[in-house]
């Protein structure tokens, strides 16, 4: 390969597969945020019934790999286009992972909190959302943004019911390159940039909240 081939694939690959990718991440990370956020509420209250039928949804997503699901739902679905087909399966396995995190948050909160609540005659709404929803965010922010980053990697799955995303933009290159290695090459670099930008986020937001929780003297 040229010079000008290297420009012209990497040109391809961020002009036309890297926007496609953001947008899965963009419109997954939403739904499955919303989502997830508030079936984990709903979990953290051991309803009967409910609470089974939550801890199956989520017992399926970790036991099936995304793509087999991927794959069921695409065919055997009608959702429309490939993308949006991506989109809910994406969301559907990534809400039930957090979910599980606000669960987890949930949980870790001292019940002396509530307590103490109820002897104030604070509304059950006012405590949930002022007072445990946002000790739960800095708890389980690490968590998410670890979650985030297997989302990230995750949209490559897309690319096998037809979404033009990088892995998919890769593949198409090699009819004009024949070389795979440089071209996955390539796309290996641009998800490890993304991938990585977003663990050292995390890995300083996680420093500040442990500052915050423990005081000055931990890291």
């Amino acid at each position: 390969m040229s010079l000008q081939d290297h420009e012209t694939a990497i040109v391809a690959l961020l002009r036309f597969g890297l926007p496609q990718t953001l947008k899965l991440i963009g419109v997954c990370v939403i739904l499955a945020l919303a989502i997830g956020i508030a079936l984990g509420i709903i979990r953290s209250f051991r309803i009967p019934v409910v609470d089974h039928i939550l801890g199956a949804y989520a017992m399926i997503c970790r036991g099936v790999p995304v793509m087999v699901i991927l794959l069921f739902v695409y065919s055997s679905l009608f959702l429309g286009t490939p993308y949006w087909t991506a989109v809910a399966t994406l969301t559907f396995s990534e809400s039930a992972y957090v979910m599980e995190i606000v669960k987890g948050g949930l949980w870790s909160i001292d019940k002396g909190q509530w307590e103490a609540a109820d002897s104030l005659a604070l509304p059950k709404t006012y405590t949930l959302f002022k007072i445990i929803i946002p000790q739960v965010f800095l708890i389980t922010l690490p968590a998410l943004f670890g979650q985030l980053v297997l989302l990230v990697k995750g949209t490559s799955v897309a690319s096998t019911v037809g979404v033009i995303e990088l892995t998919k933009q890769g593949q198409f290159l090699l009819s004009s390159y024949s070389q795979p290695i440089v071209i996955y090459g390539y796309v290996l670099l641009i998800f490890f940039i993304l991938c990585h930008t977003l663990t050292s986020i995390s890995d300083r937001l996680e420093k500040n909240i442990r500052r915050k929780i423990l005081g000055e003297g931990h890291e």
